[in-house]
C-alpha cells in the first residue's frame, strides 16, 4: 500500500508554569510569508515561537509563489536551520488549485509547515506532544508500480472570465468604470500558451459652472505566447498582439513575432531565483484614429526588443527587476527603455528598507496625434503625453524593538473597514 504522512500536532494549552518553563525552549521560527493567515497558524502551530526577527530565528522559513498553468499555484517553503540547526536546509512544496477556498488554503499551508518542522520540534522539549498518523491510499493495489497521470477531459486547458465594474456618483461628478476580462491558457512541460483579452472603458461627466463635460477613455487589448520549452534553459516562442486605445491614438495596433529566451539557472529553480533574456523580433501595424506628429495615419514598421529579468527571494530579502530596451529598425532613434525595481532588504535585526521605482527613458512616440490634448485630457489622463522621460521611486523605513515573541491571537477591536 502506498502511504501518505498526514501530521497533528497536539493542541497546548499553557499553563502559567508550562509557559515560563517550557516556552522559551520552543522552537524559534521566522516565517517570510505574505499570503499566509497567521492568526490561524499560530493557533494550528502552537508548539513554536513566533519570532519578528529572521535573526531571532532557529528556523527561517523562506516562502514563494509561481503560478501553475491551471490559473492555481505552487507554494513553496524552504526552511532554512539557524543556529545549533546550522546547515540544515529542506524544501516543501504544495499545488493550490484556482477555485480553493482561502479555508482550504490555510489548511494545506499548515500542513506544509508542519512537515517541515517536525525535524527541529523533534529536537524540543516539545517532541512528546508531536503526533504522526499514516492514511492508507487503498487506490492502488501493492502491485501496482507505474501509475499513469490523472485523466484530464480538458487536456491542461484552462479558461477564465471575469468583469469588473465600478459607479461612483456625486453631486457634481459622475463616474463609470467596466473591465471585462477572459484568457485561455495551457501549460505543460513542453508547451506553454496563453491568450488574454481584455476592454476597460471609463466614462467621466463633470458638472462645472453650470458646464456638462464628458470624457470618455476606451482601451481594447488582445494578446498572448505560444511557447516552446528547449530544457531547463532555452525555450523559444511566438508573441502577438491586437490594440485599440483612445489614449494611445491606436484605431489597432497590431504586433507579431518570434523570440527566444535563455536562463542562467535552470527554469526549476524559479520559485527562487531568475535570471533571464529574452529576445524578440516583430513586425508592427499600426492604424491611427487621428494623424499623427510625423504626418502619418498608418504605419508598417519593424522592431526588436532585448528583456532582463532577474528575481532572488532569499533570508536577506528580495529582489525583483526588469529591464527592456526596444527600438524601430528604421529610425534607431525611435527607442524606449525601461526599468522596474522592487527590492526588500532585511539590514539588521529589526531594520528593513523597501524600495519600488520604475525608470522609463522615452525616444518612439510615433503615435502621437499631431492636434495634442486638450486640458480635459491633460487633466483626466485621457491621452498619452509627450514626454522624453518617466520617473517614479517609493521608500519605506520599518524598524522594530522589544518582545521577539509574536504568538499571541487576539482579534478584538480588529475592524474590517477600518474608519478614515
Amino acid at each position: 500500500m502506498f502511504l501518505f504522512l498526514l501530521l497533528g500536532f497536539q493542541g497546548y494549552s499553557q499553563s502559567k508554569t508550562d509557559s515560563a518553563v517550557q516556552k522559551d525552549k520552543a522552537l524559534n521560527v521566522f516565517l517570510d510569508c505574505n499570503y499566509c493567515d497567521m492568526d490561524y497558524l499560530r493557533t494550528e502551530l502552537s508548539l513554536i515561537n513566533y519570532v519578528r526577527d529572521r535573526k531571532e530565528s532557529d528556523v527561517d522559513i523562506v516562502s514563494s509563489s509561481e503560478q501553475t498553468g491551471s490559473g492555481g499555484n505552487e507554494l513553496t517553503f524552504v526552511f532554512i536551520g539557524r543556529g545549533k540547526y546550522n546547515g540544515q536546509k529542506d524544501t516543501l512544496k504544495t499545488t493550490i488549485t484556482s477555485f480553493e477556498t482561502e479555508d482550504g488554503l490555510r489548511k494545506k499551508i499548515s500542513q506544509t509547515l508542519k512537515l517541515g518542522l517536525t525535524r527541529y520540534i523533534a529536537k524540543t522539549p516539545f517532541a512528546s506532544k508531536l503526533t504522526i498518523s499514516f492514511a492508507k491510499d487503498t487506490s492502488h493495489t501493492a502491485t501496482d508500480v507505474n501509475v499513469s497521470p490523472a485523466l484530464d477531459k480538458w487536456k491542461s486547458w484552462v479558461f477564465t472570465t471575469s468583469v469588473s465594474g465600478t459607479i461612483n456618483k456625486q453631486a457634481l461628478t459622475d463616474q463609470l468604470q467596466f473591465n471585462p476580462v477572459f484568457q485561455i491558457s495551457k501549460v505543460t512541460p513542453d508547451w506553454k500558451v496563453n491568450l488574454n483579452y481584455s476592454t476597460y472603458y471609463q466614462d467621466f461627466t463633470f458638472l462645472i459652472s453650470g458646464e456638462t463635460i464628458r470624457a470618455i477613455l476606451r482601451t481594447e487589448t488582445f494578446s498572448g505566447f505560444y511557447v516552446k520549452s528547449l530544457g531547463e534553459h532555452f525555450s523559444v516562442g511566438i508573441v502577438p498582439s491586437f490594440n485599440t486605445s483612445t489614449a494611445s491614438n491606436f484605431k489597432l495596433q497590431t504586433k507579431i513575432g518570434p523570440g527566444i529566451e535563455y536562463s542562467i539557472f535552470p527554469y526549476s529553480e524559479s520559485t527562487h531565483r531568475q535570471l533571464r533574456f529574452l529576445y524578440l523580433i516583430y513586425g508592427v501595424n499600426n492604424n491611427y484614429v487621428d494623424t499623427t506628429i510625423y504626418g502619418k495615419i498608418n504605419q508598417h514598421i519593424a522592431a526588436e526588443s532585448f528583456t532582463l529579468f532577474t528575481q532572488f527571494k532569499q533570508p536577506w530579502g528580495s529582489l525583483t527587476a526588469q529591464v527592456t530596451g526596444e527600438h524601430y529598425f528604421y529610425d534607431p532613434s525611435k527607442y524606449e527603455v525601461n526599468l522596474q525595481l522592487a527590492l526588500n532588504l532585511n539590514l539588521f535585526e529589526g531594520f528593513s528598507v523597501s524600495i519600488n521605482s520604475y525608470a522609463n527613458i522615452v525616444h518612439d512616440q510615433i503615435y502621437l496625434p499631431a492636434a495634442g490634448p486638450t486640458s480635459t485630457d491633460i487633466l483626466l489622463g485621457l491621452q498619452t503625453l509627450a514626454s522624453t522621460y518617466m520617473f517614479g521611486t517609493g521608500i519605506q523605513l520599518t524598524y522594530t524593538f522589544g518582545s521577539i515573541y509574536n504568538n499571541i491571537v487576539n482579534p478584538r477591536f480588529n475592524l474590517i473597514f477600518p474608519e478614515d
